[in-house]
């Protein structure tokens, strides 16, 4: 038994401080117990504290794991985190909000007093003042934002682990140790905010650069509103379907409406001077950037325009994902971007904001499934768990078993192809694997994406509305 499978087998956040690449030298026999014991210990320990999984759970008649397809029926659709009424965000009930909470969560939030709160942003900060959670967003583009209630304590796990993989992925060592050495840190983003790129920026400055002496940020003094993500994400969704004229919007959210019409004006000459500054400050030196594709490649196409290469040292680091978010680049953009940079020690990962557990990618161009999250596939139009068979196409689901606070079972909107329960990855890594040509099912019903869970539907639709009449 090798102590990292001892461990793991124990408690599945050992793997936070553990040596990453030994992760995937795992066998099947042994990462199957991982992740049935560490299931087992989750739904033991949160069950009884978070009522809408105690709902679904009893619902669905399971009172205990007795092997992994029993998950399924108690993975989340990943709307569940957005349940709330609208009303609650258009009324400024954040009192109900509270509760609506309070039941995605083991934290209890009943003493937290939100009566009297109009916006989003002062509700998160009283969630900051008041609780050990730091809440956080999503993006809202399809009109509506999911809240996550993830605690410090995790945060922060979150962070140093993502720091773990790079050091150890081609390797234990092989990367740049963040934790020890401080870096100089740069993001093309807000400062500021409760977003999930925002929230993990703000640890890292801290955990990475040591300071905000050595970060730099686009909007270093401004903060990303999750109520002027909220109105943005609304009105583009009611254009869409010719309601704008039906909105209903408080006087306290129209009064920052102008913020996102001058936010976006500015942005061009914003993303110009942040170029400059970051030539200016940290030009020849080893950096670390974290930053989606999309907005990357913006930066080194302005940088590039400008005549700028090679611009940071070549033991820098890019940590990134999100894929290309639809947007139009050319066939050559990764080349660009070493160019712009002057490196190309990329870290690429498939993951979604609910969860910790990030899927990295190889050089074979894979991404491999860490041994504490429970990967599926389900059937598109039964919802039931396909075999755990190399080659196989479903809809993915998966189950992060190092969220101890909030239930991190998820369906997602995603349509993969998974490998490596019969025959390990040509890199070597052991474990599950998907193959890169991930696309949403949005995308390929036209638009609309009905998401079907496992188990009994009505379960799922009566857990929603218990999580509802909680708040009430």
């Amino acid at each position: 038994m090798t102590d990292l499978y001892a461990r793991l087998l124990d408690e599945p956040t050992a793997l936070i401080g553990a040596c990453y690449d030994e992760a995937f030298r795992l066998t099947p026999d042994q990462i199957r117990d991982i992740q049935l014991n560490g299931v087992r210990k989750r739904f033991a320990e949160m069950r009884g504290k978070i009522p809408v999984l105690d709902k679904l759970a009893t619902e669905q008649g399971i009172d205990e794991i007795r092997n992994i397809d029993d998950v399924a029926p108690l993975l989340f659709a990943h709307t569940v985190y957005k349940s709330y009424p609208m009303s609650y965000l258009e009324r400024g009930q954040f009192d109900k909000l509270t509760r609506w909470l309070n039941g995605l969560t083991t934290q209890d939030l009943s003493q937290v007093d939100a009566t009297g709160v109009k916006l989003i942003d002062d509700w998160v900060d009283l969630l900051d003042a008041k609780t050990s959670l730091r809440v956080f967003h999503t993006s809202g583009t399809t009109g509506k934002l999911s809240f996550l209630p993830r605690t410090d304590k995790e945060w922060r796990q979150n962070i140093e682990l993502s720091a773990n993989r790079i050091r150890d992925w081609r390797g234990p060592g092989t990367g740049p140790d963040l934790i020890k050495n401080k870096r100089p840190l740069i993001a093309p983003t807000y400062r500021k905010g409760a977003s999930a790129a925002a929230r993990g920026s703000g640890y890292q400055v801290e955990m990475y650069a040591g300071g905000e002496d050595n970060a730099l940020f686009m909007y270093p003094d401004s903060r990303f509103s999750a109520d002027v993500a909220s109105l943005s994400g609304r009105l583009a969704a009611a254009e869409a379907q010719g309601e704008l004229g039906t909105l209903q919007i408080s006087d306290a959210l129209l009064a920052k409406r102008d913020e996102l019409v001058r936010v976006e004006r500015e942005r061009p000459q914003q993303l110009k001077t942040f170029f400059s500054d970051a030539i200016r400050r940290f030009g020849g030196k080893d950096v670390y950037i974290g930053a989606v594709w999309t907005i990357l490649y913006d930066t080194a196409a302005e940088g590039l325009a400008q005549g700028a290469r090679s611009v940071f040292g070549p033991g820098s680091v890019l940590h990134t994902g999100g894929g290309k978010k639809g947007k139009n680049m050319p066939d050559n953009w990764r080349e660009q971007l070493v160019e712009f940079l002057g490196f190309h020690n990329f870290y690429e990962f498939y993951g979604c904001s609910e969860q910790i557990g990030f899927s990295m990618r190889c050089e074979h161009g894979h991404y491999h499934v860490p041994p504490t999250t429970i990967p599926f596939l389900l059937d598109p139009a039964t919802g039931k768990p396909l075999p755990r068979k190399d080659g196989l196409t479903g809809r993915f689901a998966s189950l992060d078993l190092l969220t101890s606070t909030y239930w991190a079972g998820l369906v997602t909107g995603d349509e993969i192809t998974m490998h490596g329960f019969e025959k390990p990855c040509a890199c070597g890594r052991t474990g599950a694997y998907l193959l890169p040509d991930i696309r949403r099912y949005s995308e390929k019903e036209g638009g609309d994406d009905k998401v079907i869970c496992a188990g009994a539907p009505a379960a799922h639709d009566q857990a929603l509305s218990f999580l509802n009449e909680l708040s009430e």
